[in-house]
């Protein structure tokens, strides 16, 4: 059996069409040539539809990055995990006639997208430091007065 989802070659869907017009059924054809039955009776609907064996073309848009490009990214993102998907786009500029390439589309083709780091680089924790340090140490110098009249929860709100 063919895998699935793989075309067939042209050679080997003339074959399907020669055997059929032969007077060999689905169900034969299919055994001699080792394919589905559903795939040989595909083959020959389109080709009784269209006349022809020739694969129609694809929708959408062509693809903007080439199969070498592809794999570059894919080898970009598994060397470092760490890269940014900018710093990825930089590097691909020049391979396979690619121009521009966006954070989307890497993402798409990439299979370890989640392993591309986002844009910010430095933590919040780290913003957040300072002050609160600064805070600690002036406090310490108050006070048990002041300390008497500060109320102390638990993470609770009280109205």
């Amino acid at each position: 059996m063919a895998p699935h989802g793989k075309e067939l070659s042209e050679d080997l869907k003339k074959g399907v069409v020669a055997l059929h017009k032969d007077g060999l059924g689905y169900k034969k054809v299919a055994n001699t040539l080792k394919l589905s039955c559903s795939t040989v009776a595909k083959t020959i609907q389109r080709f009784n539809r269209t006349g022809s064996t020739q694969n129609r073309p694809r929708h959408g848009p062509p693809k903007k990055l080439s199969a070498r490009a592809q794999r570059h990214i894919q080898r970009l993102s598994l060397e470092n995990r760490r890269m940014t998907a900018a710093s990825i786009a930089a590097e691909v500029k020049g391979v396979g006639s690619v121009c521009q390439c966006s954070n989307h589309t890497l993402h798409t083709v990439s299979n370890w997208s989640a392993w591309l780091s986002s844009q910010k680089e430095a933590s919040s924790k780290d913003d957040a430091k300072e002050p609160r340090k600064q805070f600690a140490e002036d406090k310490q110098t108050e006070d048990m007065d002041y300390w008497n009249h500060v109320l102390w929860s638990d993470e609770t709100q009280i109205n």
